[in-house]
């Protein structure tokens, strides 16, 4: 039986035991979601289907009450026998998109370790909107899901349904990403450390005139934690660091965009960025890109201007599609998804037994050398 109907049911034999008569006023969400530890999003449920069923009466500002008009309640009761116990072990995942170059193992993972933890998963995409991540969120928390695993969308603006869900103490985890200020359980690789290492690698292979690519860097913490890398890397090797190779405003690979109806408008103008980019910036010897797509755009668009990878131009990037018969054609970050997923079942798991502490998982990544970079003499820049 889930918490919610553990509330509903002990409501319900409170009135047809004479205890609570028509008319009294009820617990409040608070005093529920405190006698029974749990969320008051659980307890507001409870009360929401007492409602429905016209056992109780909610009116704003004084409190729900006892209904003057109780139903038969030999129907409530064959009701509550017929409660689909399916709903019972349910875990939402909510998540902009998955592909097989990052997202795919992910998804699997966390499906595994639900079924290994006798829970159901309830998959819902947000396409990178935020509203369609708050029609999700309502929508898991109306199946009466024990918990919620998040993947937020891109964006400065906290969803205000993703916060209620912290200050509720609701059992959720978020994934890839953290909240800035917000105390959550969240599952990531160490971003930071990964881009060092990435950044690292170019500069000890010989390039210094090395380009940063990504979407903006404002309000999406991956994102952000790359760029502080990538800057770290150069600091730690003592190498200066040109402002002019940065270029932080793709839009085309966003989730928002990519499914939206102009994204063929956002492909077309961030290959116009990366032409003007290129060609007002030639001494550039390698590119690293925050993202796969942004890597595939920028070989493509390298193509167009006569320009050979690993020739001319070295690229490297974050994730890659698995290969299964040759090496990975790019040089780049691949983030453990497996135990992405894993650690954020195993996180939910512990809040659904009491363990409500945040915690800031950090999951291994490895940094995979493919073709798309080579090796230079460092005079050949100078």
């Amino acid at each position: 039986m889930s918490l919610y109907e553990q509330i509903y049911n002990y409501i319900l034999d409170k009135i047809k035991a004479g205890e609570m008569k028509r008319g009294d006023k009820i617990p409040t969400e608070y005093e529920l979601a405190k006698l029974f530890r749990v969320s008051r999003i659980t307890s507001k449920k409870a009360l929401d289907m007492l409602s429905q069923n016209n056992i109780i009466e909610r009116f704003q500002g004084r409190g729900s009450f006892v209904s003057s008009t109780l139903p038969d309640f030999s129907t409530i009761s064959a009701k509550r026998e017929y409660l689909d116990t399916e709903r019972d072990n349910l875990i939402g995942l909510i998540i902009p998109d998955f592909m097989d170059t990052y997202g795919l193992e992910l998804v699997k993972a966390i499906e595994r370790s639900c079924s290994d933890h006798q829970y159901n998963l309830v998959l819902k995409r947000t396409l990178g909107l935020e509203e369609e991540e708050k029609k999700a969120i309502n929508s898991c928390l109306n199946m009466g899901v024990k918990g919620i695993i998040v993947l937020p969308v891109q964006g400065t603006h906290y969803n205000n349904e993703l916060l209620r869900l912290v200050v509720e103490e609701y059992p959720l985890v978020l994934i890839d990403r953290y909240l800035k200020g917000i105390p959550a359980s969240s599952v990531s690789i160490d971003n930071k450390k990964a881009m060092r290492e990435l950044t690292g690698l170019v500069l000890e292979s010989g390039h210094r005139n090395i380009a940063f690519i990504s979407p903006s860097i404002e309000g999406t913490s991956s994102v952000e934690e790359r760029f502080i890398g990538f800057q770290a890397a150069f600091s730690e090797k003592g190498e200066p660091l040109n402002p002019d190779y940065i270029l932080t405003e793709m839009k085309s690979t966003m989730p928002v965009n990519v499914h939206g109806d102009k994204q063929k408008g956002y492909e077309t103008e961030d290959c116009d960025k990366l032409i003007r980019f290129i060609e007002h910036n030639p001494t550039i010897t390698a590119y690293i890109c925050s993202e796969y797509e942004i890597a595939v755009m920028l070989y493509k668009v390298l193509g167009t201007l006569g320009k050979k990878v690993p020739k001319d131009i070295s690229i490297v990037c974050f994730d890659s599609p698995n290969t299964y018969l040759d090496h990975p054609f790019f040089t780049h970050i691949s983030q453990d998804q497996d135990a992405m997923g894993r650690n954020a079942v195993e996180l939910l798991m512990k809040q659904l037994a009491g363990e409500n502490e945040p915690f800031d998982c950090k999951v291994n990544f490895r940094l995979e050398k493919g073709q798309s970079m080579k090796t230079i003499e460092l005079e050949k820049q100078e």
